[in-house]
């Protein structure tokens, strides 16, 4: 425990004045590939829809391979009953976030990244719970010179509580997005 301390008091003393791009907002889109699989057309639901996961970030480059930020979540699933009633469904997750850039050139940047925070779901049925929610970021690679450039993420997103309340497994495999950095 002393030593992550020693290592973060470390990290958080390095000069960042120096970095370019100190700032970084994000908006992107994830794959809903776990909800598609979970929820399907069966014992007379229909008309199923899936938003995917859309997000908005931000991080703050404490050194130039380190930076700390947050990160919102938001994404719904919506079916037909076999009732004619539609049941409309939707996760709402707060991540702070850390993030390792590992290769940092003029027109691309490889980085890691994990989130761990809390997943607020409820739908139209009276229905709320809330659960810890991670995202974890195995590889991410940001192309472009200049304030805006994209990015491209292969990771997974994961809530649940023990093996009876999953909500997420395996969400947001492969997400995009736009970035400005300042």
């Amino acid at each position: 425990m002393r030593r992550l301390l020693l290592i973060l008091a470390i990290l958080l003393t390095i000069p960042a004045v120096s970095i370019r791009g100190q700032h970084l907002v994000r908006m992107g889109w994830g794959d809903s590939l776990f909800e598609s699989l979970a929820f399907h057309p069966a014992n007379g639901t229909s008309a199923y829809t899936y938003t995917g996961h859309i997000f908005a970030d931000y991080h703050y480059s404490i050194t130039p391979l380190f930076s700390v930020g947050g990160q919102l979540d938001f994404q719904s699933i919506c079916w037909t009953t076999a009732q004619n009633l539609r049941s409309r469904n939707y996760d709402l997750s707060i991540l702070p976030t850390v993030r390792f850039t590992w290769l940092r050139r003029e027109w691309i940047r490889l980085y890691s990244g994990l989130g761990a925070g809390l997943l607020f779901a409820f739908d139209n049925a009276g229905g709320r719970d809330f659960l810890p929610v991670f995202n974890f970021n195995s590889i991410g690679i940001q192309f472009g010179d200049g304030p805006w450039c994209g990015s491209v993420d292969l990771g997974f997103m994961v809530a649940l509580r023990g093996t009876g309340k999953v909500y997420m497994l395996g969400s947001r495999l492969l997400s995009v997005g736009i970035n400005y950095r300042w």
